[in-house]
């Protein structure tokens, strides 16, 4: 059942309702995300501007992101009222989730059945997809007991997967900021209001897999539980502000760690990071990414968009040392990106 919204047309198209600068509507792009604003600009240059959609769509998927989708896709089945997602043409629309307060053992399976769909990108992959069919049941559960922790239902009706815009009349940038949510808490209003009442939390959900050991001598791989994290991931803290943002930081924000071992909560009372103060810090500094990255956009604008984007990688490292944004990159693209920087 579609809902009626009268967010959902101002929210569809970030073209609508603002005006693109020039080297955006030669490149082809409509907006900043959070996701975008966690890679170094190497990485964001050629997955964003040098990859089609289509091509970025083909890149390789891994068993951790997957089993994440899984676990995030029984919790919010389980808890929302609404889930945002794709319907015709490619566009995002509210719909009531029929599947709310379903037997979470169901659920459960439903989902590791979907998950099995995976095909693993090589022999290490593998071994992780066969480890995590086991492991999503936990994590799953852990995400149960940790939503109830946090008061589930009791906060009020809950919205999953909600675009939400930052356009440019709230932001000194040319472009909009877009991004969905996990879990919003409360804020919805009963006659469809295109002004309801602000959320009463928003909740970010983070998963972690246990990680590939040694070879042992069956063949078998061993692996390395994953630890609950002490302190927040920089990266989340930056996507959690964007949240903030939209709010005017008036509307509190938890981070949420599953792992095998249990959960780990961090909000505004048990992290300094959380707090309105800071959220607002780290919104400036995730903005400063993308003002970086206009700014170097803007210069050559006037030129095709195959020489803004070999003109900018001039100004860009692309960093292919980092740890995890060029892995798994299919050799066909690492090839293309080495011969934009110039590098045999």
């Amino acid at each position: 059942m579609i809902l009626k919204s009268d967010k959902l047309n101002e929210l569809s198209d970030p073209l609508k309702e603002n005006i693109l600068p020039k080297f955006a509507v030669k490149l082809g792009i409509t907006h900043h995300s959070p996701t975008q604003a966690t890679l170094p600009d190497g990485a964001w240059l050629f997955k964003y501007l040098f990859l089609t959609q289509e091509q970025r769509r083909s890149l390789p998927a891994n068993a951790q992101m997957k089993a994440g989708v899984a676990v995030g896709n029984v919790l919010q089945k389980f808890y929302s009222d609404t889930i945002w997602n794709f319907g015709p043409q490619r566009k995002l629309q509210p719909n009531k989730n029929i599947l709310k307060g379903k037997d979470k053992a169901e659920l459960i399976t439903s989902e590791i059945d979907e998950y099995k769909l995976y095909v693993p990108n090589d022999e290490k992959d593998r071994s992780k997809f066969e480890k995590y069919q086991s492991e999503i049941v936990e994590v799953s559960n852990h995400g149960f007991s940790a939503l109830e922790n946090i008061g589930g239902a009791a906060l009020g009706p809950i919205v999953c997967e909600e675009m939400i815009n930052i356009t440019q009349d709230l932001s000194s940038l040319l472009c909009s900021v877009v991004g969905r949510t996990d879990f919003t808490f409360g804020g919805v209003s009963a006659g469809g209001s295109s002004q309801p009442p602000l959320p009463s939390l928003i909740v970010e959900l983070k998963t972690s897999w246990s990680k590939l050991g040694k070879l042992k001598k069956d063949g078998t791989r061993s692996f390395i539980v994953s630890s609950l994290p002490t302190a927040p991931s920089y990266n989340h803290l930056l996507q959690c502000s964007f949240y903030a943002a939209k709010y005017q930081f008036k509307v509190p924000v938890k981070l949420v760690y599953l792992t095998v071992k249990g959960y780990q909560i961090f909000s505004q009372d048990n992290c300094v990071d959380l707090t309105p103060e800071f959220l607002e810090k780290h919104f400036k500094n995730m903005c400063n990414i993308f003002r970086r990255r206009e700014r170097i956009l803007a210069q050559f604008e006037d030129d095709d968009k195959h020489t803004i984007i070999s003109k900018a990688a001039e100004f860009i490292d692309p960093n292919f040392d980092h740890p995890w944004c060029w892995f798994g990159m299919p050799k066909e693209f690492m090839d293309e990106a080495r011969k934009l920087w110039r590098i045999s």
